[in-house]
């Protein structure tokens, strides 16, 4: 069977002439999603907002509707997505929802108040334009190494546990302030086996650190 993907989102409408033929239902299902993903990246890598009202079609050869999914449940996984969002929001541990691109999609209330930002300032840009090294401390690392820990998750598909890492935060008065970071990094896979979003987990450990006999800085 031929089916044909298709993909609306506000104005935006992109038809996938060419269609493509499956065995199964769940694997047009995998291959929609997989390509609205694709398409959502690039909206995002472009800064353009991603409509809540979007949705992902999938027709057979004579036009026939058969699959339909929102884009809300491209992202974030189904009916379910509501109470998955509460649940995310509200953990009392911080994290991080990046793309594979390292596009920031997402941040947990923790995460937010850990970081001293604002889910409209850094939600749908790069990771490291939001958090880049202080140029005030030429010893800087953290951009680095933890590009070299999500680079590695891409690689892998597996969970990087870093270790302790300093990675300084830039405040609302724009000073930086020395904090030191746990990171582990999980990668959530789609149906086809590869890394759809990564899950960041930061736990801030700078005042166990400063009470080091070895901590400095």
């Amino acid at each position: 069977m031929r089916y044909f993907f298709h993909l609306l989102a506000g104005d935006t409408r992109l038809d996938g002439d060419l269609g493509l033929d499956h065995v199964s239902p769940a694997a047009v299902r995998a291959e929609a999603a997989g390509a609205a993903r694709e398409v959502i990246a690039d909206m995002l890598r472009r800064n353009e907002p991603i409509p809540d009202d979007g949705t992902v079609e999938v027709t057979d050869a004579r036009g026939r509707i058969v699959i339909s999914m929102s884009l809300q449940e491209v992202v974030f996984g189904g009916a379910r997505e509501t109470r998955y969002r509460r649940a995310f929001a509200a953990a009392p541990h911080c994290y991080l929802l990046l793309a594979p691109d390292f596009t920031i999609l997402d941040a947990n209330r923790a995460y937010l108040q850990a970081t001293m930002t604002d889910p409209s300032l850094i939600v749908r840009r790069p990771l490291f334009d939001v958090f880049p090294d202080n140029p005030g401390d030429p010893a800087a690392d953290g951009v680095r190494n933890l590009g070299a820990a999500l680079g590695a998750v891409l690689r892998e598909k597996a969970t990087q546990a870093m270790p302790v890492q300093r990675y300084d935060i830039r405040r609302r008065d724009g000073a930086w302030e020395t904090r030191f970071w746990k990171p582990t990094n999980v990668p959530i896979l789609d149906g086809n086996g590869e890394v759809a979003f990564i899950l960041h987990h930061v736990q801030d450990v700078t005042a166990v650190h400063r009470t080091l006999p070895a901590a400095t800085g």
